[in-house]
């Protein structure tokens, strides 16, 4: 019966959206399909060439360079983005994206190994940008009510579509001319993604019309909710580490079990068909239920226990053999990518309009992967297995604890916006 009113609240709500915000959320959400669709080629691609050139023990240096540049590359993001629309800047970081891969295969292809950093960096950098914006825009056109329901369905598009880059890259990237020919059909895709983006509508450069406090830039307008975006930024940040640490003990084991480029590329294609099968599961099955029967404040809270619990037996049992630790890691990303990500952006809710989008500008796209640069440079001086244990227990511990006063001051957070929201 639950599932029955809840496909039925879904179809009557997608109804009831004005035409403009059903060809937003359809066509941002094929964008999500064909960005997620194409990463599994590029990542296990650009994972497979740096681990093979250089190691498992340099991917702490190449995470720390991915967020000085995205750091950099966030400030023109947004000085871009004063004067151009946000299907301009768009289609900009498309473009940039397929030159930058295919220039970087090229020049690795002469010998020049240092491009197998840069081909690595952006593929950190141009997804953060291009997922983020099109969340933004969908986050500005719907309610809490719609989106709480809508966010299953739409993630789970996005899980098909990178259980479907995963398969064909674990089966086929042999036949598809290997880590090259792959790049080129994940660069090909990113340019399919930014024309279904370019028909989304405008609603999201007008800002101003939001909310009636046009003349409040969005960056200013989070200083009055400044302690509630700082401890979403903590929570981001606590749960990167974690997710970080587990990724880089799997990338030792990876290095030390599956030895050519082209096993790691096989071996990485399942992978991320895996992480993108729980994410699915999670987004079809577990999401939309749970989101409409258990509070937001349970599911944060669920979270750090759950990976508590998964972490603490992997590592206890199986830390010397690769696929406890890799099921770790696909437990923890598969999770992120769908039951944290919904729940994530319930919190921007109780903020207004405006104080949203600074709120994700500052959270999802700077401390996002600032948290990535700081464990990473930790981890160039500290790279003891022992330690990354440790460290994770100490994160996902704190992480549960910083959940407390997130949502005490939430409450003020809502009733201090209810004029707005």
């Amino acid at each position: 019966m639950e599932e029955k009113n809840y496909f039925s609240d879904l179809k009557s709500m997608l109804l009831e959206l004005s035409s403009e915000k059903k060809r937003g959320l359809i066509l941002g959400s094929l964008t999500l399909f064909f960005l997620f669709f194409s990463y599994p080629m590029i990542r296990s691609a650009a994972e497979a060439i740096f681990l093979d050139i250089y190691g498992a023990k340099k991917s702490p240096h190449v995470w720390f360079y991915s967020i000085v540049v995205l750091s950099l590359t966030v400030t023109f993001f947004n000085r871009f983005q004063a004067n151009n629309s946000i299907h301009r800047l768009f289609w900009a970081i498309g473009g940039i994206t397929a030159v930058v891969f295919t220039s970087s295969l090229y020049s690795l292809n002469t010998g020049v190994n240092a491009f197998a950093y840069i081909f690595y960096i952006w593929k950190e950098v141009y997804i953060v940008l291009m997922v983020h914006t099109v969340l933004a825009f969908i986050n500005s056109i719907l309610s809490y009510k719609v989106a709480k329901t809508i966010y299953g369905p739409m993630g789970a598009l996005g899980s098909i579509g990178g259980i479907l880059g995963g398969v064909i890259t674990s089966r086929f990237s042999a036949d598809l001319g290997g880590a090259e020919g792959i790049t080129i059909i994940g660069a090909f895709f990113v340019l399919v993604a930014c024309l279904c983006f370019q028909y989304t509508g405008k609603k999201f450069d007008q800002l101003d019309k939001i909310d009636n406090r046009k003349d409040e830039s969005p960056l200013h307008s989070i200083l009055e909710v400044k302690k509630y975006v700082f401890l979403i930024a903590i929570v981001i940040i606590l749960s990167q580490f974690c997710i970080n640490l587990t990724n880089f003990k799997f990338n030792i084991l990876l290095e030390r079990f599956v030895h050519t480029k082209a096993e790691k590329v096989s071996y990485l294609g399942n992978l991320y068909s895996s992480i993108n099968g729980i994410s699915l599961f999670m987004q079809v099955l577990i999401i939309p239920l749970l989101f409409n029967v258990v509070k937001n404040r349970t599911i944060h809270f669920f979270i750090p226990i759950f990976f508590f619990l998964v972490s603490g037996l992997s590592f206890s049992f199986g830390s010397g053999s690769i696929f406890p630790v890799m099921l770790t890691f696909v437990l923890f990303k598969g999770t992120d990518y769908s039951l944290f990500a919904a729940a994530k952006e319930m919190l921007y809710f109780p903020l207004i309009a405006r104080q949203k989008y600074g709120a994700k500008y500052v959270v999802d796209m700077l401390v996002y992967r600032m948290a990535k640069g700081v464990i990473s440079l930790i981890l160039v001086f500290y790279q003891s297995e022992t330690f990354v244990e440790y460290c994770l227990g100490i994160c996902l511990i704190a992480w549960f604890f910083v959940l407390i006063p997130l949502f005490r001051i939430q409450e003020k957070v809502l009733s201090q916006n209810k004029e707005y929201l």
